[in-house]
C-alpha cells in the first residue's frame, strides 16, 4: 500500500507541475495581448466548492475552503478539489466549458475571438511551447547538478549474451555492439533504435558486421515486452546471493554462494541463459547443476507459479564500465537542449507503433504512468520522468484533434491560409467531437490498465 501511495504522489506532483506550466503558457500570451482570462486554476473546481479561491474585488465569491478577495484585476485564481489537471478559461474562446451564453453576445475587444489569427495562434501554442521549455530546463538542471552516466556497450569487458530472438534477427554470441544508427552505441540509444528497427554494427571477431533489423521488430517488442530486457544482457555468471526461505531453491538445499552452471544438462554460464531455459515452466521440476566451493553438484527444483527458483543473484557491477560526464552551467545548456530534442524526436518516431494492434494494447493510463515511477522517492528519477511526460504532453497536445490545442491550431492555420474564419457553431461542433474522441481514448487506455493490473493477474 505504501508503494502505491509513493508512486501515486509522484505522479500527482508531476502532472500538477506539467499542467500548471502548460496553462501558464496560455495565460502568459493572453495577458501579453490584453485578452481577458476569467479563471486560472490548478485542479478542477465546481461552482459549489474549491479548496482556495482568490476572487477579484467586486466579483461574487463562490464557496471555497479558503476564500480571499484580491484588489483589482479581472481573473479568478484558485486551487480546485478534483486533482485532474487544471485550466485557464479565456474569455470569448470556444473551449471545454462550452459557455454558449458568452458566445451568443457580441464580441468584446478583450476577448479571444476578437484577436487576429496570429495572436490567437500564439495563445493556443503557448502551452505546448511551455512544456517543451520546461523539459529542456529540467534536462539542463539535471545535467548541471547530476551530470550524465553513459554505458557504452563496446566498453563492457565481459561482453554480451543474446536471447533466442536476438539470434533469429542476426546477432551471434561474442558480438560486440559498436554502433547503432551510425552513432556510438550506448544502452539508451541502442534500446531506442532497437524499437525503430535501425541498423546495428557489431564487431564480430576482427571484422565489423552490419545487422539489418526487421521493420516489424518494434511491434514484436510491444507484444512481448519481456523480450526487450532479455534481448541483450551482460555476460553475468549466476552466483546466488540469497535464497528465499521456503522457496524451491531452499527446499533443494541450495545456499548463497552457489554458482548455477547448468539447467537440465544444458550449460548455462550466464544469467540470461538460465532465465530463458526456466521461463514458461511454472510448476515443473528442473535439474539444476551448480558449483559449490569448486565441487559440482545437482539439485531437483520444482519451480514456483512464476517459473522462478526463489533466489536472487549477484548482479554485474556495471558501475565499473560507466562513463560519467560532468557539466558546468555553460556546458549543461546545450546538453539539455540536445537531450530535450532527442526525447521529442524519439517519441515522435515511436508514436507510429501506437497504430499497430500490439501498440494499441500497450497503451496505458494513469496506472501505467504511476508504475513507471520508482517505489521509493528518487528526485533524479522524478525529474527525469517529469521531463519525459512534459515532452509527451507537448506532442500529444499539438495533435490536430478538436478539443486539444492542436485542434484549435488546425482551424487557425486553415483561417490564415484561406482567409476565412470558421464560425463559432463549427468550432462548437468540433469541440464536442474532439471531447468525445479524448474521452473515448481515456476510457480505452485506463481500461487497458484495469485489464493489465487487475483482471489479468486475477485470471492468471
Amino acid at each position: 500500500m505504501e508503494t502505491i501511495l509513493i508512486k501515486g504522489a509522484q505522479l500527482l506532483l508531476s502532472l500538477s507541475i506539467l499542467v500548471f506550466i502548460h496553462e501558464l503558457g496560455h495565460y502568459f500570451w493572453s495577458r501579453l495581448f490584453k485578452v481577458k482570462v476569467e479563471k486560472f486554476y490548478l485542479f478542477f473546481d465546481t461552482e459549489k466548492f474549491a479548496l482556495v479561491r482568490f476572487t477579484p474585488a467586486g466579483q461574487k465569491a463562490l464557496p471555497a475552503l479558503v476564500n480571499v478577495t484580491i484588489p483589482g484585476g479581472d481573473t479568478e485564481y484558485g486551487i480546485g478539489w478534483i486533482p485532474l489537471g487544471g485550466y485557464c478559461k479565456i474569455a470569448g474562446m470556444v473551449d471545454e466549458s462550452m459557455d454558449k451564453e458568452q458566445l451568443a453576445q457580441a464580441p468584446k475587444p478583450n476577448e479571444f475571438r476578437s484577436q487576429t489569427a496570429g495572436k490567437r495562434f500564439m495563445i493556443m501554442v503557448g502551452g505546448v511551447l511551455n512544456n517543451m521549455i520546461l523539459a529542456i530546463l529540467i534536462y539542463i538542471c539535471m545535467a548541471w547538478y547530476w551530470g550524465k552516466d553513459v554505458l557504452y556497450l563496446r566498453d563492457v569487458e565481459p561482453g554480451m549474451t543474446y536471447s533466442e530472438y536476438a539470434h533469429k534477427v542476426g546477432f551471434q554470441e561474442g558480438d560486440i555492439v559498436w554502433e547503432v544508427a551510425g552513432e556510438k552505441a550506448d544502452m539508451t540509444n541502442f534500446r531506442n533504435e532497437l524499437l525503430m528497427g535501425s541498423d546495428v554494427t557489431v564487431k564480430r571477431g576482427a571484422e565489423m558486421v552490419r545487422i539489418v533489423l526487421p521493420d516489424t521488430i518494434g511491434q514484436f517488442f510491444l507484444g512481448h515486452p519481456e523480450e526487450l530486457s532479455l534481448f541483450m544482457t551482460a555476460k553475468t555468471p549466476m552466483v546466488v546471493s540469497d535464497v528465499m526461505l521456503g522457496g524451491p531453491a531452499a527446499r533443494a538445499g541450495m545456499l548463497a554462494g552457489d554458482s548455477i552452471v547448468a539447467v537440465n544438462d544444458s550449460l548455462t554460464p550466464y544469467v540470461s541463459m538460465v532465465s530463458s531455459l526456466i521461463a514458461g515452466h511454472a510448476g515443473d521440476t528442473v535439474k539444476i547443476g551448480f558449483c559449490r566451493n569448486g565441487e559440482m553438484r545437482e539439485a531437483l527444483l520444482c519451480l514456483n507459479e512464476e517459473s522462478k527458483m526463489g533466489i536472487s543473484y549477484q548482479p554485474l557491477d556495471v558501475a565499473a564500465y560507466v562513463t560519467h560526464i560532468s557539466y558546468n552551467l555553460l556546458e549543461a545548456i546545450p546538453a539539455g537542449i540536445v537531450r530535450g530534442w532527442d526525447m521529442l524526436y524519439n517519441y515522435v518516431r515511436q508514436f507510429k507503433l501506437v497504430f499497430t494492434p500490439q501498440g494499441a494494447k500497450s497503451l496505458g493510463g494513469f496506472g501505467t504512468m504511476a508504475s513507471i515511477f520508482p517505489e521509493a522517492w528518487d528526485w533524479y528519477a522524478f525529474w527525469a520522468m517529469t521531463a519525459f511526460f512534459s515532452v509527451a504532453l507537448a506532442f500529444m497536445n499539438i495533435l490536430p484533434i478538436p478539443a486539444l490545442d492542436g485542434g484549435h491550431i488546425m482551424f487557425l492555420i486553415f483561417e490564415i491560409v484561406s482567409g476565412r474564419k470558421p464560425s463559432d457553431r463549427v468550432l462548437e461542433i468540433a469541440q464536442y467531437i474532439g471531447f468525445g474522441i479524448v474521452l473515448a481514448l481515456l476510457i480505452f487506455v485506463n481500461g487497458n490498465d484495469l485489464y493489465k493490473f487487475v483482471i489479468k493477474p486475477f485470471l492468471d
